[in-house]
């Protein structure tokens, strides 16, 4: 009788040491490290977003802060891999729809041509990309800088603001002048 007693008191767990342990209210709700998230509609995968540690917070506000290298692939229609962006760190809000990416921005489209900047915002209600900082666009034989950038998602097609750099225009481009003998 005494040992079943003994062992009745040594299985208890000390509620008061458990409640002890302190974890911070803006502490996130789950962290995830090396991961990959793969985002689809309509049963084919259109994004994919891979980083070294992912730490969500269920709020409020909700978000999702992305650290340790970023990578988002996008994905085209026949699902290979098309445009690839990659940052240092980044930042989700799923209340606006928006993802948020900070320090040494590199995004490449499926022509090769690079951006870089230090700060990416992709809204994903419009499938654009923006950002208000200085840009830096190299393509085959042209480097663009600019103050600022709107782009599709994939960064196929983009406008520049307060663009200034060299660009070389071939005769068979549409912006090459007219009647030029060279």
């Amino acid at each position: 009788m005494f040992g079943m007693v003994c062992l009745f008191l040594s299985c208890k767990n000390d509620l008061d040491r458990v409640a002890a342990i302190e974890v911070p209210a803006n502490s996130p709700d789950r962290i995830t490290t090396h991961a990959e998230y793969l985002y689809s509609d309509s049963g084919l995968v259109r994004n994919r977003i891979r980083a070294g540690t992912i730490s969500e917070f269920n709020g409020p506000p909700p978000h999702t802060e992305l650290s340790d290298g970023v990578e988002l692939t996008f994905f085209n229609l026949d699902g290979h891999a098309g445009s690839q962006l990659t940052a240092r760190r980044g930042h989700i809000d799923p209340e606006k729809n928006r993802m948020t990416v900070e320090e040494e921005v590199v995004f490449v489209n499926a022509r090769g041509e690079k951006l870089e900047t230090e700060h990416l915002t992709w809204n994903q209600d419009s499938n654009r990309v923006f950002t208000d900082r200085p840009v830096k666009i190299t393509r085959s034989r042209d480097i663009i800088y600019g103050q600022g950038l709107d782009a599709a998602q994939d960064f196929s097609r983009y406008t520049i603001r307060r663009i200034t750099g060299t660009l070389f225009i071939d005769r068979s481009d549409t912006l090459a002048p007219e009647n030029q003998d060279r």
